[in-house]
């Protein structure tokens, strides 16, 4: 695993209610001027929702396990709030209070967008958590502020104008339907 003392420096700092940012495409094509081949085949296939073609890697090791108790947990408070109380639904795996907490305002909020932010913004807070000491110029820090950059381009897509615009766009797809 490679130190890149000369590429981080030049990445600016990500901010989880930033608007303008670099585009993952953009770090990439940035990285694979640094990174030994094995290291930017690591980084280009991280992903948020995990991906079974990277393989050895730590730090996205815990970070898949980190998702899978958001997930575990989701699933337990869904089933509590609807009222199912069968083995199947019941988490029996690790538990978190963190997460826990998280997911219950999520799942209990009446805004699903609110719910997406939080959830978002727990794996936000575990990414830089994570870094911690000694991560500022290897490989780990470069999958978080990859992982990051995918968070902030699924957060740019939740505004108003386009969601406005979306619904528009299917409603008026339906009445066409409906009318015809």
């Amino acid at each position: 695993m490679g130190n890149y003392y000369y590429l981080v420096p030049t990445l600016p700092a990500l901010k989880s209610d930033m608007n303008e940012y670099m585009s993952l495409d953009d770090f990439l094509k940035l990285c694979k001027g640094y990174l030994s081949k094995k290291d930017y085949e690591i980084l280009s296939h991280a992903t948020l929702n995990g991906s079974d073609e990277v393989k050895g890697n730590h730090f996205i090791k815990e970070f898949s396990h980190f998702r899978s108790m958001v997930d575990s947990a989701l699933i337990d408070e869904r089933a509590k709030k609807l009222g199912l109380n069968d083995d199947e639904y019941v988490n029996k795996g690790e538990k978190e209070n963190r997460i826990r907490e998280v997911v219950k305002k999520a799942v209990y909020s009446n805004n699903p967008l609110e719910s997406e932010k939080l959830i978002l913004k727990l794996y936000w807070d575990f990414l830089e958590k994570e870094i911690g000491l000694g991560h500022y110029f290897d490989l780990t820090f470069l999958i978080s502020y990859a992982l990051r950059l995918q968070i902030l381009k699924r957060l740019s897509v939740f505004t108003l104008e386009k969601g406005n615009e979306e619904f528009s766009k299917l409603f008026g797809t339906l009445k066409e339907e409906i009318f015809r």
